[in-house]
This record gives C-alpha cells, structure tokens and sequence, in this order.
C-alpha cells in the first residue's frame, strides 16, 4: 500500500484490503442459534457480507455450495450434536477455506476485549482469503458500539453480562411456568423466539435443586436469549431467561437488580409458579404476563389471577401438546387465558404483541 493509501486509512477511508474483504461471503456454521446470531451480528457490524448462517445439518454442504461462499466460519464445540459425516465432508472434500473459531473462548464481557477478539477473527478471514495486507485495524471502535447497543455478548458457561446501555435493562418481563414436559416446551418456545424480541423472562420449572443449572445449560444451548441462573446484583435485560430458584425467592427489585429472598412459607410445589407470577405482576403491572406450559397440578392459576387483575396477560400450551396438560386446563377453567397455543405459536404470537406495542 503506498503513502496516499496509508493517508486514506488512517482518515478513516477503508484500505483496498478492506474493500475486497468486504466482497467476500462468508458462510457461518455453529450449533448454538445464539453463537451464529453473534457471528452474523459481529461480522455484518464490520461490513462483511454473510449468505448463510446454520447449523451443521446434513444439507449444509449443498447449500454452502448453493450460497457461493468464499469462506467458512465453523463454531463448533465437544459436546455438539451435529452429524460427523457431514463434518468430515467439509474437512475432507469441500475447496472453501474454513476459519476455526471459539466463541466460547469469550469469558469476560468486556468492550476491549470483545474488540481484540473480533480483530483476530477478521483477520483471520482475511490471511485465509489474501485480504490481510494493510488491513486497518479498526474493530474496536465497532465492537465496543455493538457492546453497548446489545448487551447481548453472554454466551456459553459463567460469565458475566454486559454492562447494559440506557433503556435495556428489562421493562417486559414474562413469567414461563412449567413442570412435567415443561422444559422440552419451553426449549420449542425459546427456539422460535427472535434474539432482539424486548422481553425478558423468568422461567418457573418445578424440578430438583441439583437440576437448575443442568437445565441453564440445555436450553443456553438451543436459545437465542441469554438463560442463567440468578444472581444477586444482577440486572436483568430484555433478550435474558432467569430460572427461579428452587429454594429461595427471587425478586426484581425497583431498580432492576436481581433479589434472593429466604422463603417465608414452603409451597407444594418447587419453585411456586403462583409466587413467581404474582411477583413479577406486582413488579411490573401492565408490562408483564405468563404463558404456562405442560405440567401436573394447578400451580400458577392463582397467580394468573393476579396478573389479569394487574394488567398483564395470561397464555398457555394446548392441551393436545402437552405430555400433562392439566396444569395449563385448571387456568383455562378459571377463565383467565386469553390465548392457547403450541409453543411455536405462543412464540409467534408474543412476536407480534410486541411489534404492535411499536
């Protein structure tokens, strides 16, 4: 690159490095719809063009080819479900070059750091393709913005969030209460759900103490919000799943931060989804609501009553699918669901009750 091609850069002018870069297509391949989410995001912010983004699913070498990528981005970790053969193939047959990248590797949410890692990536991308003399390097500036306008970059494993920008901390919360079949519902649900819906839920699933975290973890996995366990301090945002805990009492408290109170009475069922609901409903009247899915009992019912007298809304999974629907069927007795669904349907149908508050 020759001085007056320095001069552009240093301006603010992309290089020609750059310039091609940007040409490329990049195809992203990972098993969590949240990693791919935050590789398009991060890749797009730099104004590298994405033309496909999945899982490895046994057509994803025909529609790689399809797609005419340049190069491949695979995310991919130990204990992924994904199809070997299909994995083998891209090794072993496929011309694109594959960038190997670790998503996972992020454990602290902090904007430098975010930068220096989307710099090696690009850069990555860019020694791959040819691309990487005189590329500027600029990532900073573009990861530190996406940082703050997110909020988003917890991915796998304990981390903590981002700091959150002005107006994300959570003004919808929603309550998922669940117990037998409730968290294969629930993981449907979430899956359907779009990554910037602005609604953030506690998920109530009666189970064990010791399971907790083992659920965080299966359904961090397939969703495309945040899911974790509370922690106290913690503010909570839009775009997050907290699951209640078993044995204490969460709230939220006036300023946002996440409370963990002993229990004053014991319930017959672990965590009470009637608490949990009337909780958020008196936290948030009118902004907040509970879909209850598959589970024995009547858990929820009478704090459904409450959140319908509060302003909020009341959904819950049809019975023909649910593996124990009579959790859900007592609240529709009682009168206080205004919708039933499947758990790709409530999610559709929350989408658009947000898009018409706009």
């Amino acid at each position: 690159m020759d001085t007056s091609d320095s001069a552009k850069s240093a301006a603010g002018t992309p290089s020609l490095s750059t310039l091609e870069l940007r040409k490329l297509r990049i195809a992203i391949a990972a098993d969590s719809p949240r990693h791919r989410h935050f590789l398009q995001q991060a890749l797009e912010d730099r104004g590298l063009k994405v033309v496909l983004c999945d899982g490895l699913a046994p057509d994803f070498p025909v529609r790689l080819e399809a797609a005419g990528a340049d190069v491949l981005l695979l995310d991919l970790h130990d204990d992924a479900e994904y199809d070997e053969a299909v994995f083998d193939r891209l090794l072993e047959e496929e011309k694109v070059p594959i960038v190997f990248s670790d998503v996972t590797a992020l454990t602290v949410n902090e904007p430098r750091r975010l930068a220096r890692w989307h710099n090696t990536l690009v850069r990555k991308i860019a020694e791959i393709t040819g691309h990487a003399e005189g590329l500027e390097d600029s990532a900073e500036t573009h990861i530190t913005e996406l940082a703050g306008r997110s909020g988003l970059f917890k991915l796998n494993g304990e981390r903590t969030p981002a700091p959150a920008a002005e107006g994300e901390v959570a003004m919808n919360v929603w309550v998922l209460g669940a117990s037998l079949g409730g968290p294969e519902a629930v993981k449907r649900f979430l899956r359907a759900l779009p990554a910037d819906l602005p609604v953030a839920f506690v998920l109530a699933q009666h189970l064990g103490a010791n399971f907790v975290k083992l659920l965080a973890d299966q359904l961090d996995r397939v969703a495309t919000f945040q899911v974790l366990q509370p922690t106290v301090g913690h503010v909570l945002r839009h775009g997050q799943v907290v699951i209640a805990p078993v044995e204490e009492r969460l709230v939220v408290n006036s300023v946002g931060t996440l409370e963990l109170r002993a229990l004053a009475e014991r319930s017959a069922y672990s965590p009470s989804i009637d608490l949990v609901i009337r909780d958020v409903a008196q936290r948030y009247p009118g902004r907040s609501g509970a879909i209850l899915f598959s589970g024995m009992g009547d858990d929820g019912c009478r704090g459904a009553r409450e959140m319908v007298q509060r302003g909020g809304l009341v959904w819950a999974q049809d019975a023909r699918s649910c593996v124990m629907s009579s959790m859900p069927d007592r609240a529709r007795e009682a009168g206080v669901v205004d919708y039933s669904g499947t758990p790709e349907q409530l999610a559709k149908r929350l989408v658009r009750h947000f898009s018409q508050m706009k």
